[in-house]
Protein backbone atom coordinates (compact mmCIF):
# COMPACT_ATOMS: atom_id res chain seq x y z
CA UNK A 1 0.00 0.00 0.00
CA UNK A 2 1.53 3.54 -0.65
CA UNK A 3 1.04 5.34 1.94
CA UNK A 4 1.37 3.54 4.95
CA UNK A 5 4.88 1.82 6.43
CA UNK A 6 3.49 -0.98 8.46
CA UNK A 7 4.83 -3.80 6.54
CA UNK A 8 1.80 -6.31 7.70
CA UNK A 9 -0.80 -3.38 5.57
CA UNK A 10 1.10 -3.47 2.58
CA UNK A 11 0.93 -7.04 2.20
CA UNK A 12 -2.60 -6.95 1.86
CA UNK A 13 -4.32 -8.92 -1.18
CA UNK A 14 -5.84 -6.74 -3.61
CA UNK A 15 -9.65 -6.93 -3.79
CA UNK A 16 -9.52 -8.77 -6.70
CA UNK A 17 -7.30 -11.84 -4.41
CA UNK A 18 -9.73 -11.22 -1.74
CA UNK A 19 -12.79 -11.54 -3.70
CA UNK A 20 -11.60 -14.94 -4.87
CA UNK A 21 -10.21 -16.30 -1.13
CA UNK A 22 -13.24 -15.26 0.41
CA UNK A 23 -16.63 -14.34 -2.17
CA UNK A 24 -16.20 -17.23 -4.43
CA UNK A 25 -18.20 -19.37 -2.75
CA UNK A 26 -20.93 -16.60 -2.01
CA UNK A 27 -24.21 -17.20 -4.24
CA UNK A 28 -25.95 -14.61 -6.46
CA UNK A 29 -29.53 -15.88 -4.35
CA UNK A 30 -31.89 -12.62 -5.79
CA UNK A 31 -32.48 -11.11 -9.16
CA UNK A 32 -29.96 -7.67 -9.68
CA UNK A 33 -31.69 -5.14 -6.85
CA UNK A 34 -29.91 -1.97 -6.26
CA UNK A 35 -30.31 -0.43 -2.86
CA UNK A 36 -29.86 2.81 -1.49
CA UNK A 37 -29.54 4.67 1.97
CA UNK A 38 -30.20 7.91 3.30
CA UNK A 39 -28.61 10.06 5.72
CA UNK A 40 -28.82 13.64 7.10
CA UNK A 41 -25.59 16.05 7.88
CA UNK A 42 -25.85 18.15 10.93
CA UNK A 43 -27.34 21.40 10.64
CA UNK A 44 -25.27 23.80 8.71
CA UNK A 45 -26.36 27.82 9.55
CA UNK A 46 -25.87 30.23 6.64
CA UNK A 47 -25.68 33.90 7.85
CA UNK A 48 -23.33 35.71 5.79
CA UNK A 49 -21.75 35.47 2.52
CA UNK A 50 -19.27 32.20 2.84
CA UNK A 51 -16.98 31.57 0.09
CA UNK A 52 -15.66 28.63 -1.21
CA UNK A 53 -14.26 26.49 1.62
CA UNK A 54 -15.21 29.48 4.19
CA UNK A 55 -18.40 27.89 5.14
CA UNK A 56 -19.87 25.90 8.37
CA UNK A 57 -19.03 22.76 8.32
CA UNK A 58 -19.62 19.35 9.65
CA UNK A 59 -16.34 17.25 9.75
CA UNK A 60 -18.12 13.73 10.41
CA UNK A 61 -21.29 12.06 9.35
CA UNK A 62 -21.66 8.25 10.29
CA UNK A 63 -22.62 6.19 7.42
CA UNK A 64 -24.24 3.12 9.66
CA UNK A 65 -24.07 -0.15 7.96
CA UNK A 66 -25.10 -2.20 10.79
CA UNK A 67 -27.89 -3.12 9.61
CA UNK A 68 -26.57 -5.26 6.12
CA UNK A 69 -25.83 -8.55 6.84
CA UNK A 70 -23.32 -8.60 3.35
CA UNK A 71 -20.11 -8.52 4.02
CA UNK A 72 -19.82 -6.87 0.72
CA UNK A 73 -21.72 -4.30 -1.11
CA UNK A 74 -21.09 -2.51 -3.99
CA UNK A 75 -21.53 1.17 -4.48
CA UNK A 76 -22.85 2.42 -7.93
CA UNK A 77 -23.95 6.21 -7.10
CA UNK A 78 -24.15 9.11 -5.14
CA UNK A 79 -26.20 11.97 -4.44
CA UNK A 80 -26.45 14.78 -2.47
CA UNK A 81 -28.95 17.59 -1.65
CA UNK A 82 -29.12 20.59 0.06
CA UNK A 83 -32.43 21.68 2.57
CA UNK A 84 -33.84 24.76 4.54
CA UNK A 85 -34.24 23.04 7.81
CA UNK A 86 -37.11 25.21 8.95
CA UNK A 87 -39.36 23.87 6.28
CA UNK A 88 -37.37 20.52 5.09
CA UNK A 89 -37.67 22.30 1.64
CA UNK A 90 -35.24 21.57 -1.18
CA UNK A 91 -32.97 24.65 -1.80
CA UNK A 92 -30.71 25.69 -4.76
CA UNK A 93 -27.22 23.38 -5.08
CA UNK A 94 -26.01 27.47 -4.84
CA UNK A 95 -25.97 26.46 -1.07
CA UNK A 96 -23.78 23.14 -1.32
CA UNK A 97 -19.64 24.02 -1.23
CA UNK A 98 -19.05 20.10 -1.06
CA UNK A 99 -20.07 17.07 0.30
CA UNK A 100 -17.20 14.21 0.33
CA UNK A 101 -17.81 9.98 1.35
CA UNK A 102 -15.24 8.43 2.94
CA UNK A 103 -14.10 4.85 3.79
CA UNK A 104 -14.43 4.12 7.39
CA UNK A 105 -11.56 2.42 8.90
CA UNK A 106 -9.54 2.09 5.78
CA UNK A 107 -6.19 0.57 7.43
CA UNK A 108 -8.54 -1.91 8.70
CA UNK A 109 -10.23 -2.91 5.69
CA UNK A 110 -8.71 -6.97 4.54
CA UNK A 111 -8.30 -5.95 1.36
CA UNK A 112 -5.51 -3.06 0.03
CA UNK A 113 -7.52 0.25 -0.68
CA UNK A 114 -5.79 2.05 -3.87
CA UNK A 115 -6.61 5.15 -2.85
CA UNK A 116 -4.50 7.35 -1.48
CA UNK A 117 -4.64 10.02 0.78
CA UNK A 118 -5.99 10.21 4.72
CA UNK A 119 -9.23 10.08 4.46
CA UNK A 120 -9.50 7.26 1.49
CA UNK A 121 -11.92 9.81 -0.78
CA UNK A 122 -14.60 7.76 -2.49
CA UNK A 123 -17.31 10.45 -4.24
CA UNK A 124 -17.25 14.04 -3.52
CA UNK A 125 -19.84 16.68 -4.77
CA UNK A 126 -20.42 19.93 -4.81
CA UNK A 127 -22.62 22.89 -6.58
CA UNK A 128 -22.37 22.15 -10.23
CA UNK A 129 -22.20 18.40 -9.60
CA UNK A 130 -24.76 17.03 -7.27
CA UNK A 131 -25.08 13.26 -8.35
CA UNK A 132 -22.54 10.24 -9.65
CA UNK A 133 -23.63 7.53 -10.70
CA UNK A 134 -21.09 4.97 -11.98
CA UNK A 135 -20.90 2.97 -15.42
CA UNK A 136 -23.71 -0.04 -15.51
CA UNK A 137 -21.99 -3.03 -14.67
CA UNK A 138 -19.24 -1.42 -12.31
CA UNK A 139 -19.42 -0.63 -8.35
CA UNK A 140 -16.64 0.25 -5.73
CA UNK A 141 -16.53 -2.65 -3.26
CA UNK A 142 -17.56 -1.62 0.39
CA UNK A 143 -16.51 -3.73 3.44
CA UNK A 144 -19.20 -2.78 5.72
CA UNK A 145 -18.53 -4.33 9.08
CA UNK A 146 -16.20 -0.72 8.77
CA UNK A 147 -19.28 1.56 8.17
CA UNK A 148 -18.67 4.46 5.95
CA UNK A 149 -18.37 8.18 6.80
CA UNK A 150 -19.19 11.51 5.09
CA UNK A 151 -17.99 15.47 5.64
CA UNK A 152 -20.18 18.38 4.02
CA UNK A 153 -19.72 21.86 4.02
CA UNK A 154 -21.63 24.81 3.09
CA UNK A 155 -21.58 27.98 0.59
CA UNK A 156 -23.65 31.04 -0.24
CA UNK A 157 -21.35 33.29 -2.88
CA UNK A 158 -24.65 35.88 -3.49
CA UNK A 159 -27.14 35.74 -1.57
CA UNK A 160 -27.26 39.03 1.56
CA UNK A 161 -29.19 39.00 4.00
CA UNK A 162 -29.97 35.36 4.80
CA UNK A 163 -30.53 33.86 8.19
CA UNK A 164 -31.65 29.75 7.58
CA UNK A 165 -29.93 26.46 8.97
CA UNK A 166 -29.61 24.13 6.33
CA UNK A 167 -28.70 20.32 5.99
CA UNK A 168 -27.26 17.99 3.40
CA UNK A 169 -28.99 14.81 2.64
CA UNK A 170 -26.89 11.93 1.27
CA UNK A 171 -28.66 8.95 -0.97
CA UNK A 172 -26.23 6.17 -1.77
CA UNK A 173 -27.15 3.88 -3.99
CA UNK A 174 -25.85 0.24 -4.09
CA UNK A 175 -25.82 -3.70 -4.68
CA UNK A 176 -25.74 -5.99 -1.72
CA UNK A 177 -23.57 -9.09 -2.48
CA UNK A 178 -26.04 -11.70 -2.90
CA UNK A 179 -28.05 -9.68 -5.28
CA UNK A 180 -25.30 -8.08 -7.41
CA UNK A 181 -25.44 -7.97 -10.97
CA UNK A 182 -23.22 -11.04 -12.90
CA UNK A 183 -19.65 -10.33 -13.84
CA UNK A 184 -19.72 -7.04 -12.25
CA UNK A 185 -16.27 -5.19 -12.67
CA UNK A 186 -14.60 -3.71 -9.29
CA UNK A 187 -13.33 -0.30 -9.29
CA UNK A 188 -10.96 2.11 -7.26
CA UNK A 189 -11.61 6.20 -6.67
CA UNK A 190 -8.13 7.81 -7.03
CA UNK A 191 -8.57 11.76 -6.75
CA UNK A 192 -4.94 13.14 -8.32
CA UNK A 193 -5.10 17.16 -8.11
CA UNK A 194 -3.02 20.15 -9.05
CA UNK A 195 -0.95 21.99 -7.02
CA UNK A 196 0.83 25.41 -6.90
CA UNK A 197 4.76 26.11 -4.91
CA UNK A 198 3.86 28.34 -2.55
CA UNK A 199 7.75 27.61 -0.51
CA UNK A 200 10.91 26.79 -1.03
CA UNK A 201 13.52 26.45 -3.75
CA UNK A 202 12.95 27.21 -7.72
CA UNK A 203 12.16 23.84 -9.61
CA UNK A 204 10.43 21.07 -10.20
CA UNK A 205 9.06 18.65 -7.00
CA UNK A 206 12.25 16.61 -6.17
CA UNK A 207 14.18 18.16 -8.39
CA UNK A 208 17.69 18.20 -7.38
CA UNK A 209 18.93 20.97 -4.92
CA UNK A 210 21.87 21.67 -2.95
CA UNK A 211 20.08 21.58 0.29
CA UNK A 212 18.16 18.29 1.73
CA UNK A 213 15.46 18.85 3.82
CA UNK A 214 13.07 16.22 6.05
CA UNK A 215 10.07 15.85 4.61
CA UNK A 216 7.37 17.66 7.14
CA UNK A 217 3.52 16.87 6.81
CA UNK A 218 2.13 20.84 5.70
CA UNK A 219 -1.04 19.91 5.10
CA UNK A 220 -1.95 22.24 8.24
CA UNK A 221 -1.82 24.84 5.34
CA UNK A 222 -5.18 24.31 3.94
CA UNK A 223 -7.68 25.03 7.20
CA UNK A 224 -9.19 21.73 8.61
CA UNK A 225 -12.68 22.17 6.61
CA UNK A 226 -11.24 22.67 3.13
CA UNK A 227 -11.85 20.13 0.46
CA UNK A 228 -8.49 19.18 -0.23
CA UNK A 229 -6.65 15.61 0.15
CA UNK A 230 -4.60 15.25 3.14
CA UNK A 231 -1.62 13.06 3.80
CA UNK A 232 -0.46 11.52 6.71
CA UNK A 233 3.18 11.79 7.90
CA UNK A 234 4.44 8.44 7.43
CA UNK A 235 3.37 8.79 3.56
CA UNK A 236 6.13 7.68 1.53
CA UNK A 237 4.92 10.21 -0.82
CA UNK A 238 3.25 13.85 -0.30
CA UNK A 239 2.21 16.32 -2.91
CA UNK A 240 2.40 19.10 -0.45
CA UNK A 241 6.71 19.08 -0.11
CA UNK A 242 9.58 17.29 -1.54
CA UNK A 243 12.78 16.49 -0.21
CA UNK A 244 14.30 19.99 -1.11
CA UNK A 245 11.94 22.04 0.72
CA UNK A 246 9.76 23.19 -1.28
CA UNK A 247 6.14 23.47 -0.27
CA UNK A 248 2.77 23.06 -2.27
CA UNK A 249 -0.62 23.84 -1.86
CA UNK A 250 -3.59 22.16 -3.73
CA UNK A 251 -5.60 26.06 -3.13
CA UNK A 252 -4.56 28.78 -4.29
CA UNK A 253 -5.63 32.57 -4.64
CA UNK A 254 -6.68 33.51 -7.55
CA UNK A 255 -5.73 36.41 -10.06
CA UNK A 256 -7.71 38.43 -12.26
CA UNK A 257 -7.33 36.85 -15.50
CA UNK A 258 -7.06 33.61 -17.00
CA UNK A 259 -4.39 30.83 -15.50
CA UNK A 260 -3.42 28.28 -15.98
CA UNK A 261 -1.73 25.34 -14.15
CA UNK A 262 -0.13 22.11 -14.54
CA UNK A 263 0.89 19.39 -12.16
CA UNK A 264 2.66 16.13 -12.62
CA UNK A 265 0.26 13.55 -11.21
CA UNK A 266 1.83 10.42 -11.77
CA UNK A 267 2.89 9.63 -7.99
CA UNK A 268 -0.83 10.60 -7.08
CA UNK A 269 -1.90 7.96 -9.64
CA UNK A 270 -0.05 5.41 -7.96
CA UNK A 271 -0.38 2.96 -10.80
CA UNK A 272 0.67 -0.53 -9.88
CA UNK A 273 0.05 -1.91 -13.48
CA UNK A 274 -1.03 -0.65 -16.83
CA UNK A 275 -5.04 0.25 -15.34
CA UNK A 276 -7.95 1.92 -17.07
CA UNK A 277 -10.23 4.59 -16.32
CA UNK A 278 -13.90 4.03 -16.79
CA UNK A 279 -15.81 7.24 -14.94
CA UNK A 280 -14.30 10.91 -14.22
CA UNK A 281 -15.63 13.93 -12.33
CA UNK A 282 -14.34 16.82 -10.98
CA UNK A 283 -14.04 19.52 -8.17
CA UNK A 284 -13.53 23.23 -9.00
CA UNK A 285 -14.27 26.26 -7.98
CA UNK A 286 -16.14 29.29 -9.44
CA UNK A 287 -14.35 31.28 -12.58
CA UNK A 288 -13.05 27.51 -13.39
CA UNK A 289 -13.41 26.54 -17.41
CA UNK A 290 -11.94 23.39 -17.55
CA UNK A 291 -9.70 20.74 -16.40
CA UNK A 292 -7.13 18.11 -18.55
CA UNK A 293 -5.88 14.88 -17.97
CA UNK A 294 -2.71 14.69 -19.96
CA UNK A 295 -0.42 11.49 -20.77
CA UNK A 296 3.02 13.39 -20.81
CA UNK A 297 5.14 10.95 -22.31
CA UNK A 298 3.34 10.93 -25.31
CA UNK A 299 2.42 14.52 -25.01
CA UNK A 300 -1.39 14.53 -25.73
CA UNK A 301 -4.34 15.60 -24.11
CA UNK A 302 -6.71 12.25 -23.15
CA UNK A 303 -9.88 13.62 -21.07
CA UNK A 304 -11.15 16.97 -20.48
CA UNK A 305 -14.22 17.95 -18.32
CA UNK A 306 -15.48 21.54 -18.65
CA UNK A 307 -17.43 23.82 -16.21
CA UNK A 308 -19.90 26.17 -16.54
CA UNK A 309 -20.29 29.52 -14.77
CA UNK A 310 -23.57 31.54 -14.16
CA UNK A 311 -23.66 34.66 -15.77
CA UNK A 312 -25.07 36.72 -13.63
CA UNK A 313 -24.08 35.47 -9.81
CA UNK A 314 -21.09 33.69 -8.84
CA UNK A 315 -21.17 30.20 -8.92
CA UNK A 316 -20.73 27.22 -10.94
CA UNK A 317 -23.87 26.07 -12.72
CA UNK A 318 -22.41 22.58 -13.96
CA UNK A 319 -19.13 20.44 -14.00
CA UNK A 320 -19.02 17.88 -16.30
CA UNK A 321 -18.76 14.05 -15.25
CA UNK A 322 -18.32 11.38 -17.83
CA UNK A 323 -19.18 7.56 -16.85
CA UNK A 324 -18.79 6.04 -20.63
CA UNK A 325 -14.94 5.87 -20.42
CA UNK A 326 -12.30 3.61 -21.62
CA UNK A 327 -8.66 5.53 -21.10
CA UNK A 328 -5.84 3.29 -21.04
CA UNK A 329 -3.70 4.23 -18.00
CA UNK A 330 0.35 2.85 -18.59
CA UNK A 331 2.24 2.25 -15.09
CA UNK A 332 5.52 3.44 -16.83
CA UNK A 333 3.75 6.82 -18.29
CA UNK A 334 3.84 9.97 -16.88
CA UNK A 335 0.98 12.05 -16.68
CA UNK A 336 -0.11 15.66 -15.83
CA UNK A 337 -3.45 17.54 -14.69
CA UNK A 338 -3.72 21.05 -16.59
CA UNK A 339 -6.55 23.67 -14.93
CA UNK A 340 -8.01 26.82 -16.21
CA UNK A 341 -9.11 29.30 -14.74
CA UNK A 342 -10.80 33.16 -15.70
CA UNK A 343 -11.67 35.40 -12.70
CA UNK A 344 -13.19 38.49 -13.41
CA UNK A 345 -14.11 39.48 -9.72
CA UNK A 346 -11.60 41.99 -9.03
CA UNK A 347 -13.56 42.97 -5.66
CA UNK A 348 -13.20 39.70 -4.06
CA UNK A 349 -10.25 37.31 -3.10
CA UNK A 350 -11.29 33.70 -4.84
CA UNK A 351 -9.80 30.48 -4.44
CA UNK A 352 -9.02 27.76 -6.99
CA UNK A 353 -8.69 24.16 -7.36
CA UNK A 354 -8.65 21.66 -9.43
CA UNK A 355 -8.82 17.63 -8.78
CA UNK A 356 -10.36 14.76 -11.20
CA UNK A 357 -11.82 12.11 -9.34
CA UNK A 358 -11.10 8.68 -11.53
CA UNK A 359 -12.68 5.67 -11.21
CA UNK A 360 -10.35 2.99 -12.57
CA UNK A 361 -10.83 -0.91 -12.36
CA UNK A 362 -9.28 -3.28 -10.12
Amino acid sequence: MAIVGCSDIDNKPDFEDWQKQNLSNSKVTFEPRLDSIVVKSDLLKIDTIYRSMRGPYSAFTLVDLSDIKDKVIWLTGYQCKVFNARNNQQILDDYLCHNNLNYGEPESYPWDIKTLGSEKRIFTLTSGQTSITLPKGTGIPIYTPNNLAFFSQALNHNTLPINIDTYQEITIFFYRNNCVPKEIKALYPQTPFVTTQIGGPAGGFNVPNDDLYSPTLICGIDSSSSCHISYPPNAKYNPYVDDYGRTYTGHWNLSNNNEVWTTNITNMLNLTKNSVVVAAGSHMHPYAERLELWDLSENQKIHELGASNYPNRIGLSAIEYTNELEIYLEKNHQYALRSYYNCCDSTTVHTGMANMCLYIQE
